[in-house]
């Protein structure tokens, strides 16, 4: 298998975050942005450990917080996941597809994605457990699935994940460091301008929570289309290396 060449693959996604920009970017808004922001606003307050807080205190309150977060972020998950599908269906398709029939799509898809995304959380999950190197590998070997069901269609999990692993076949660690840089960079902006916002705006807590969220969704969003992004690019340079493919 030819090298997965990332630098090109940065081009594309560069290049498919400028296509479809208005639509993409609207879809992102109410899949990505919303969900988040709603559960910042509405969600569960974290629970702050006491002033001179043992170890223990500390530890219980962030398991604590943790229980509380987890359905609600599964929940954002989910819905991001069905909305990457509709993203990427734009991008991916070798001929017009309007946002009405990407999200018709995504919409049809969401079993397969609601069963994708538990499926690949378990398999990285025990890879972790495994000294993490196998979630890491297993990070770079699936990062196509999505992009797999968005190009073909493909209503089986099992079927998505094996035609994910067979592209990113010998690319597995390569594949890794392309997102793990991406997420790194793309983590630190984050961090950087969402300190700026919460230094503007201040800490009240009614204005500072309303900021909070509006941050934290932004965030989500830019985010998570940036990985929708490098995701689609890696499965085009990989596609095409395989089958001759051309996307539109």
């Amino acid at each position: 298998m030819p090298k997965f060449d990332m630098s090109a693959a940065w081009d594309d996604s560069l290049v498919l975050l400028r296509s479809y920009s208005g639509l993409t970017w609207a879809i992102a808004a109410v899949f990505l942005f919303l969900p988040t922001l709603a559960v910042s606003w509405f969600g569960p307050t974290p629970i702050e450990p006491p002033a001179g807080a043992t170890f223990d205190q500390i530890m219980l309150a962030t398991r604590e917080n943790l229980e509380h977060a987890i359905p609600y972020q599964i929940l954002v998950g989910l819905i991001s996941a069905i909305g990457g599908v509709g993203i990427l269906r734009l991008w991916l398709s070798r001929s017009g597809v309007s946002v009405g029939e990407a999200l018709t799509f995504a919409l049809m898809m969401a079993p397969t994605m609601i069963a994708i995304q538990i499926m690949l959380g378990l398999m990285i999950a025990a890879g972790a457990l495994l000294l993490i190197l196998p979630a890491f590998y297993l990070w770079g070997r699936f990062a196509v699935v999505a992009p797999v069901v968005a190009d073909r269609s493909e209503r089986n999990p099992i079927t998505a994940f094996r035609q994910g692993w067979a592209l990113t076949k010998d690319n597995g660690w390569r594949i890794f460091l392309f997102l793990f840089l991406v997420a790194l960079v793309t983590m630190i902006v984050a961090m950087i301008f969402g300190g700026i916002i919460m230094a503007i705006s201040g800490t009240n807590e009614g204005v500072g929570h309303i900021v909070s969220g509006l941050v934290e969704g932004g965030i989500a969003a830019v985010a998570g289309m940036v990985t929708l992004a490098v995701t689609a690019a890696t499965y085009r340079q990989l596609a095409m290396r395989n089958a001759g493919d051309v996307f539109g």
